[in-house]
């Protein structure tokens, strides 16, 4: 119960420590910058150099050409994170935050701060933490099934959460939370949490209650369950393209169907004729 109560205030300890922007414990950050495109909610785009913001910043640091500018968290949209070949990797986002009150019930809005989703699809996953920064990790290669080095986004402080938001779902909400420095009973939090999260989908829910999925499974989990909704959208669309060539085979078999010909009609006697 203890360590639960723990994890719980951690969580809400990030957002204070947030906002009075100290930082108590750092690894090393990695690269915090990119070429990037905010978005802003004017319609307007900005493209530059990024300074990947922190958890609470206000406003956002981009250096476009020669130039330094700063927009306010509030007026942006959406920034989206490109790599070294111009591709597409992560997007941040200014947005609220769900937490749970108590196991399967309420839950507490947080106020908006910056979230990095790094797993698009009908679930998404987000990271949060004080600072983020891209470094190189190492991930099992699923051919060799070796480990690799890999760039990814990290949360480069000291605790890390993990937020999921399905496509129907009004704000991201924290069902994972761990740390660079400790790895200990943090998988007490995604149990419980993440159980409840999952209700929707029995199969997942079990394994993580049996410890089969831990906390650090959440990638794992979040593209088995999209891979599984996107196998479902193919078969829905394979059944509806069978419906729609029996209808027209249907309509096709009657367009072809030999028409009887008509019977002539007998000719009618004109009854008001006379006899010669």
């Amino acid at each position: 119960m203890k360590l639960k109560f723990f994890l719980v205030m951690s969580v809400l300890f990030i957002t204070s420590v947030a906002n009075s922007q100290i930082v108590i414990y750092r690894f090393g950050l990695g690269q915090q910058k990119a070429d990037a495109l905010i978005f802003k909610k004017d319609k307007q785009t900005v493209s530059g150099i990024l300074h990947f913001p922190d958890f609470a910043d206000k406003k956002v640091k981009i250096k476009v050409g020669e130039k330094n500018e700063k927009y306010a968290a509030s007026e942006i949209d959406s920034i989206q994170i490109f790599d070294a070949e111009k591709k597409l990797s992560y997007t941040f986002l200014w947005t609220k935050t769900k937490v749970y009150k108590k196991k399967g019930a309420d839950f507490k809005v947080i106020k908006e701060n910056w979230l990095c989703k790094t797993i698009s699809g009908k679930l998404s996953l987000y990271l949060g933490g004080l600072e983020y920064g891209i470094k190189n990790v190492k991930v099992k290669d699923e051919e060799t099934n070796e480990k690799i080095k890999e760039a990814k986004m990290q949360v480069v402080s000291k605790e890390v959460n993990h937020y999921l938001k399905r496509s129907n779902e009004d704000y991201p909400t924290l069902v994972s939370v761990s740390s660079n420095g400790l790895s200990a009973g943090f998988n007490v939090f995604f149990r419980n949490f993440g159980v409840y999260y999952f209700s929707d989908s029995p199969d997942i829910a079990k394994k993580i209650e049996d410890k089969e999925y831990k906390y650090d499974d959440i990638e794992l989990v979040v593209n088995f369950y999209n891979e599984r909704e996107r196998q479902k959208e193919r078969e829905r669309l394979e059944q509806e393209e069978k419906q729609r060539k029996k209808i027209e085979q249907k309509a096709g078999q009657k367009d072809t169907k030999p028409k009887t010909a008509a019977k002539p009609k007998a000719a009618v006697k004109n009854k008001s004729s006379k006899k010669k």
